[in-house]
């Protein structure tokens, strides 16, 4: 017969007859005490399983992402290209606009009556303006590049200066956005187009959006600045 005397001969028993333990706590414990174990371990298996497809998931929605991005950089190179080819149409028909009214533009901004257009959509010939820039290379008043830049000028008018009645010529360039590479431009075209000619020639941009920065670089260059509506 087991005697027990005090908590000690209860621990050893336990110890020693384990189904004394299952008695045991199934005395001092209830159902849902005793079946959270098992509970336990099936819930670490659905959690498992859970995380598992939770995983993949974020794996598919990664993936869906990373092509999200991939179309959204493909669509943006698109409008990208898009957009040059729409500023290059629409800088063309602007520059169309101008030359097809520069000789009321000269004749109202700057004071040239009796204008030729020498290079440009009026310019009856262009054959003579090119003419002019390699008679000027042939006899060492401009070089060959020089030349080259000067071949690449968007309009180029002869025409009289009122009051003084002289002979001047006015190298423009055509912007829709007047930027600092198009008052350089003009500014340089025109210094070498003043070197062919031997006469004044001025440095003129029109545009249609021209900012207060641009003005002033514009005013310290000595480039005229003619703003047109697109």
């Amino acid at each position: 017969m087991t005697t027990v005397n005090d908590i000690a001969d209860i621990l050893r028993i336990i110890r020693e007859q384990p189904e004394w333990a299952d008695a045991l706590r199934g005395a001092l414990l209830s159902q849902e005490l005793l079946e959270l174990p098992q509970r336990f371990a099936e819930f670490v298996v659905t959690a498992d399983k859970r995380f598992a497809a939770l995983e993949s998931d974020v794996a598919e929605l990664k993936s869906d992402v990373s092509e999200i991005r991939e179309d959204i950089g493909n669509i943006k190179d698109e409008l990208r290209k898009h957009g040059g080819d729409i500023g290059n149409l629409l800088g063309a028909e602007y520059e169309r606009k101008i030359g097809n009214n520069i000789h009321s533009i000269v004749g109202q901004h700057l004071n040239i009556r009796r204008a030729r257009v020498l290079k440009g959509i009026k310019a009856f010939d262009e054959i003579p303006f090119f003419d002019l820039i390699d008679n000027a290379e042939d006899r060492g008043a401009i070089n060959q590049q020089q030349r080259m830049n000067a071949g690449s000028i968007d309009i180029f008018v002869q025409g009289i200066e009122y009051p003084e009645q002289s002979t001047v010529y006015a190298a423009l360039e055509v912007s829709v956005t007047v930027g600092d590479n198009d008052i350089q431009r003009a500014e340089d075209r025109a210094h070498i187009l003043r070197s062919a000619t031997g006469e004044p020639t001025l440095p003129v941009v029109i545009g249609a959006n021209i900012d207060e920065e641009r003005q002033e670089l514009a005013a310290e260059r000595g480039v005229t600045l003619i703003a047109i509506a697109d």
